[in-house]
């Protein structure tokens, strides 16, 4: 008889919602290496953020990259796939595969809101890891293109992007943020530049653990369940084996990495020693939020080990092209076998790592018969997983669309992999002290001083792309535009995918294009195969548009300025240089809104301020225009500017205490022997005496 009661109660009780799954935070360092952070025992390090993190979740003592370099060791962690089978095996002229799977996209896919925001140019939306992400922030160029910080920006504006989108992701959602900090050349900020007065790569990781710490804090005051992961992509040489950087080698300065997890089930204050690696980073995440794995990973959850089990590790493999792909030197693979690392190399090497973590001692030099025959298993172990390895050519990975662009540009790459051959790495490392001379040479204006180093070099190592891109630079900076053809012709024959090749050639042409037609035709050209390997490249739009210029063709140079905006640049010099041609155009709409534009990605871009100011004195907001002069002096302390910011306020506003102390500063910033110096001088007089 109380049947039906129960039945009209069922069906008045509505069904349950399923449980929302933990929100993950996934945060990449680059270029940090495990050993100089506290909580992997570096005793005089600052890192209060990631030490915490340490005592709350589980550390990974010897957690591996599969590559030294950024967009590979990325590729590697999204996907679960080693580079040999993703197919990005370099940070240039490498984009990933649309069909390799990548974690965001099992997120996405499963209902989470999926958010990126990058700190170098390296990951920017071209290199194909956007994919999955609704929002993709890589509006990294922040800085004046003449620096090298134009490709990156820092954690402090990271993560500011990343707090001001932070409301807009619903549970659960999926938050990568990626830092680059610890990067050369270091440059950190205040205190930490003070705290730090000799370990600058220190210090750069110190600013970057703050402002982690900045994220978490908002993260906790969110109240959302989450799962936080934290990762190096790779380490730095630091001049351990002769590197100061990374890229050549594959020794434990720059693979092994930190690695941290915590969230619900994550045993706190617990360490893993056993060898894992990057590539079990999406396994393991899609295994914490109870999602099934995706095909083809070779890495594995680590799940298992956060719950305390103690599986006998796999290998894990590594390798660098970049000394064949950069240098023209042997490629290097290495294979981390329980306690052994085997290194690939013309004159290969074994390393017992638990007892030489650093790679000290080579245990095939002594030659040990013992040794041998474990170095002989081991690379028999790597040669069986490399020996279909034909994944190394760029173009073999880009889009068929892209490929036609490219065909039709008459680009044709090669299809032959690097060689085992050919320059030791150890060897040809000696060989980039006078690189960095040449380098330095062209940095400091002496482009005659960097030939006998180049000279030198290349008569050791022709095959060098790194010497002539900066032979070709020399060349052209001392006036020799014929010679830097050459030389960038030589380049982009031996690396037809190196855009770097062909924008530089199209500078070479630039050069000589104001009255030569063949070379303003040339010119163009190189700059579109440039755009067709990086169609987001900002440095060539903006190169070519003033190769535009340079024949009084404004509406190309703007034509082309606005291409690269169709293309997703978000760049400020760019949108600077568009309110430029906008207000030469009476345009005074556009003009505005690309000044603004410019200032919403560089709010200190001078050229835009100024510009902004311009126009405001041209619709008589003479207040306005003064407080834009104002803030562009502060920005870029330019005389013109200061005289100009004088003028408005003396004779538009009647501000005679404002001008005194622009033109103060006029004076200040112009050199004595001026021949504007007296006219300030008599003006400031003037102002001094009358009331």
């Amino acid at each position: 008889m109380f049947a039906p009661l129960l039945l009209a109660v069922a069906l008045a009780t509505p069904p349950a919602e399923p449980p929302v799954r933990p929100s993950v935070i996934l945060v990449t360092l680059d270029t940090t290496r495990a050993d100089h952070i506290g909580c992997y025992g570096a005793a005089r390090a600052a890192t209060p953020t990631l030490d915490a993190l340490a005592r709350g979740g589980m550390r990974f003592e010897h957690a591996l990259s599969p590559a030294p370099l950024t967009l590979p060791a990325h590729a590697s962690l999204f996907s679960g796939r080693v580079p040999r089978r993703h197919g990005v095996r370099d940070n240039a002229g490498f984009r990933l595969d649309p069909e390799v799977p990548l974690l965001a996209e099992r997120l996405a896919a499963a209902g989470y809101t999926t958010a990126a925001f990058v700190s170098a140019a390296v990951l920017d939306r071209d290199a194909g890891l956007s994919r999955g992400f609704a929002i993709y922030d890589d509006n990294v160029r922040v800085g004046d293109p003449r620096a090298f910080d134009y490709q990156e920006r820092a954690a402090s504006q990271t993560v500011d992007a990343a707090l001001s989108r932070l409301d807009a992701l619903k549970p659960p959602y999926f938050l990568w943020i990626h830092l680059y900090d610890p990067h050369l050349p270091y440059v950190p900020p205040e205190p930490y530049a003070s705290r730090f007065p000799d370990r600058p790569y220190d210090a750069e990781i110190a600013f970057m653990d703050a402002q982690l710490g900045r994220l978490l804090n908002a993260l906790k005051r969110s109240g959302t369940t989450h799962y936080v992961v934290v990762a190096g992509d790779h380490g730095e040489g630091l001049g351990e084996h002769g590197e100061a950087g990374h890229g050549v080698f594959v020794y434990q300065a720059t693979q092994r990495v930190p690695l941290i997890v915590t969230g619900p089930g994550v045993a706190p204050g617990t360490t893993v020693t056993s060898n894992v690696g990057l590539v079990d980073v999406a396994p393991t995440i899609l295994d914490l939020v109870k999602l099934a794995a995706m095909d083809g990973a070779d890495g594995r959850s680590l799940v298992p080990l956060i719950r305390g089990a103690r599986p006998t590790p796999p290998d894990y493999e590594m390798e660098t092209l970049y000394p064949s792909l950069a240098y023209g030197w042997a490629p290097l693979r290495a294979l981390c076998a329980g306690a052994y690392k085997y290194i690939a190399a013309p004159r290969p090497e074994l390393y017992e790592l638990p007892t030489d973590p650093r790679e000290t001692r080579d245990l095939l030099q002594p030659k040990a018969p013992r040794a041998a025959a474990r170095a002989a298993e081991i690379a028999g172990a790597l040669d069986k997983l490399t020996r279909d390895d034909t994944r190394i050519v760029a173009a073999d990975n880009v889009s068929h669309e892209r490929r036609e662009t490219l065909s039709a540009l008459g680009y044709v790459s090669a299809a032959s992999a690097p060689q085992a051959g050919g320059i030791d790495p150890k060897d040809g490392v000696k060989l980039l002290a006078d690189l960095d001379a040449a380098r330095r040479a062209v940095q400091l204006g002496d482009p005659k001083d960097a030939m006998e180093p180049l000279k030198r070099l290349l008569a050791k190592n022709p095959g060098n792309v790194s010497a002539r891109l900066v032979l070709g630079q020399a060349q052209l900076a001392a006036g020799r535009a014929d010679d830097a053809i050459a030389t960038y012709r030589e380049v982009a024959a031996i690396a037809p995918n190196n855009a770097l090749s062909w924008f530089d050639l199209g500078n070479a042409y630039a050069a000589k294009a104001a009255n030569d037609d063949a070379a303003f035709a040339e010119a163009g050209r190189s700059y579109e195969r440039a755009l067709a390997l990086q169609p987001r490249g900002a440095p060539t739009y903006l190169n070519f548009a003033a190769l535009h210029a340079s024949r009084r063709d404004p509406e190309k140079a703007r034509q082309t300025l606005l291409r690269a905006r169709q293309a997703g640049v978000a760049d400020p010099a760019v949108e600077t240089e568009l309110g430029v041609l906008d207000m030469a155009r009476k345009d005074t709409a556009g003009a505005r809104a690309a000044f603004t534009r410019a200032l919403d990605l560089d709010p200190r871009r001078a050229e835009a301020l100024e510009g902004l100011g311009r126009l405001a004195y041209g619709e008589k907001d003479f207040a306005g225009a003064a407080a834009y002069y104002a803030r562009a002096l502060d920005a870029r302390p330019l005389a013109s500017l200061a005289k100009t910011l004088g003028a408005i306020r003396l004779y538009e506003m009647n501000d005679r205490a404002g001008a005194r102390a622009a033109f103060e500063r006029a004076l200040a910033l112009t050199p004595a022997d001026d021949p504007d110096a007296p006219e300030l001088r008599d003006l400031l007089a003037d102002l001094q005496r009358s009331p």
